[in-house]
């Protein structure tokens, strides 16, 4: 976010149709008020309508690439509903080349350049369940950790997907090898990208960087505050949770979260490992 001099940015717009739009593929509607869908003043995004969002500011900005963080469930149709299309783009399936296991027709996914980031989910559930309880829970507006969007399972579909179809290894990177080396990591996305590389990515310190990523975490309130408090990317340890026994892990879960909490996040972790670490066999070696 701190080369927009070169990059325009979309951050999770597939999230905004996913969540509040009127075609709801997330099952997000049944446990959030209507108060909340209407002010996220999204309620009127269909995916057609994201899709254009992107090809237009592609259009406007043409000296600067199109940079979309966004996670794969909310283009990988959910467990729940395996057959899951959105209305405003059947259109756009008849010219499917190849069927492919996405929301998206083939013609568009084909026009993106993936990289892929996972993170262990003995690490990543926790901090997310933290979402879900007071303080944050007060800012998401949100009590229920859904094991539907947790991700994996539609990451592994969508990389499986690129990787037979295209005949090529996707990048993929490990959020430990992220935080323990991070010149060297962004350094790699940035080349296989072809991305100018600059030391300066890894920090966001002037207020413009904070008000310009604040307005774009705006719409998913609580769930970024330790990127929002942040100041830039430095190496550090591995985390160690993944080192403790199960055992060790549980009562490390229960003492933040309660007895019931810990249930729930062990649970979300199960549903995740086997697919974490799957991928986690093709990640690039730093």
């Amino acid at each position: 976010m701190t080369r927009r001099d070169i990059l325009t940015f979309f951050h999770e717009p597939f999230g905004d149709a996913f969540y509040f739009g009127p075609e709801k593929i997330s099952t997000a509607h049944l446990r959030w008020t209507a108060d909340k869908i209407e002010r996220s003043v999204r309620a009127h995004y269909r995916y057609d309508y994201v899709l254009q969002s992107i090809l237009s500011a592609s259009e406007k900005e043409s000296t600067n690439r199109i940079f979309i963080k966004d996670m794969s469930y909310h283009i990988v149709p959910p467990i729940h509903s395996p057959e899951a299309r959105p209305p405003s783009l059947e259109a756009q399936y008849s010219s499917n080349i190849t069927p492919n296991p996405t929301l998206l027709p083939t013609s568009t996914i084909d026009t993106f350049h993936f990289v892929f980031l996972i993170r262990n989910p003995i690490a990543a559930i926790p901090s997310l369940y933290r979402c879900f309880i007071p303080p944050l829970s007060a800012q998401t507006e949100d009590t229920s950790l859904d094991p539907t969007e947790l991700g994996y399972r539609e990451l592994r579909i969508l990389f499986d997907y690129l990787r037979q179809e295209k005949g090529t290894l996707p990048l993929l990177i490990d959020a430990d090898d992220l935080l323990a080396q991070p010149q060297n990591v962004l350094h790699h996305v940035c080349t296989h990208l072809e991305i100018p590389y600059d030391e300066s990515m890894l920090e966001w310190r002037s207020d413009e960087d904070h008000a310009f990523a604040a307005g774009l975490f705006e719409k998913f309130a609580g769930y970024h505050e330790d990127a929002l408090n942040s100041t830039g990317l430095v190496a550090k340890d591995r985390a160690d949770i993944a080192l403790l026994s199960k055992q060790e892990q549980n009562k490390d879960w229960e003492a933040k979260f309660g007895l019931q909490g810990m249930e729930v996040v062990r649970e979300a972790v199960g549903k995740c490992q086997e697919d974490y670490e799957y991928l986690s066999s093709f990640r690039v070696l730093f």
